[in-house]
């Protein structure tokens, strides 16, 4: 029981710390993306961006409520009056049985649902929309090469893969192509809104005991029938490294735009 009271809350840790790190990073890139376009649009910058960032942001709160079985009582995708006003552009009110074991341990995934879903988003506008340029990419060929987990593969495998994605993006033939621009700025518009929000944080923050015994229960049936923790720890890092692969996508894409942002600052200023 000591052993699976350990590896439960080095899941815990590990899972939470995570999500902890991009979306910590996330935020230092939005606050300094949210500071250019303001200073170089003005409050119809929020309005450019927000329409679609914070919508997306909104939405995904949304599914993950619905995935966890929360309640939702009030949401708003957009605030089209409060964008000038610093208010709050958008949000989702809900509730949950807090004798739910599942619905608690929702929280934390509603909390961090913009960071999962936004890069979903731009992952499948990619494909999508410039999908000639994604299958140069195959991202998710890239996971095949994580055979030996340590260090330095996984910073390879990021390292290679960010220096793909900004080949393939900034080709001179993309210049001539609509589809290149649309895409441009639906990322744009998602990274710069992506971050999670002090509210975000709080509301993960109330999921992650419940978290902490779902691994509990899943680590001790594992070991009342299996009797080898060693495997279910390996998969579940396995799962940890696709996870972090998969976040750094969307965090080179949020450095992108924050390039943008900047150059269109010092283009204004």
């Amino acid at each position: 029981m000591i052993l699976v009271f350990k590896l439960s809350i080095l899941l815990t840790l590990f899972t939470t710390g995570i999500f902890l790190l991009f979306g910590c990073v996330y935020s230092f890139i939005e606050k300094r993306n949210t500071r250019y376009v303001l200073s170089a649009l003005g409050s119809k910058g929020i309005l450019f961006t927000g329409v679609v960032g914070t919508t997306i942001h909104e939405i995904s709160h949304l599914i993950m409520c619905l995935i966890f079985n929360h309640k939702v009582i009030d949401f708003q995708l957009f605030n089209f009056k409060g964008y000038k006003y610093d208010e709050v552009l958008g949000y989702v009110s809900h509730k949950y049985n807090n004798k739910n074991l599942y619905e608690k341990s929702g929280n934390f995934f509603i909390g961090i649902a913009p960071i999962i879903f936004g890069t979903l988003f731009i992952i499948f506008s990619f494909r999508f929309l410039l999908p000639s340029l994604y299958s140069l990419i195959d991202i998710q060929n890239y996971t095949a090469y994580l055979k030996d987990i340590n260090v330095s593969n996984i910073i390879l495998l990021l390292l290679e893969l960010c220096k793909s994605l900004f080949l393939v993006l900034f080709k001179i033939e993309n210049l001539s192509n609509i589809n290149f621009y649309i895409f441009i700025y639906l990322m744009f518009c998602v990274t710069t809104h992506i971050s999670l929000s002090k509210k975000d944080f709080q509301n993960s923050s109330a999921g992650v005991f419940s978290l902490f015994i779902i691994y509990f229960i899943i680590c001790f049936l594992y070991l009342l029938f299996n009797q080898n923790l060693d495997i279910l720890l390996m998969s579940l890092i396995n799962y940890g490294i696709y996870l972090i692969v998969f976040l750094s996508v969307g965090l080179f894409f949020s450095l992108i735009s924050l390039l943008i942002s900047y150059f269109i600052y010092k283009l204004k200023k």
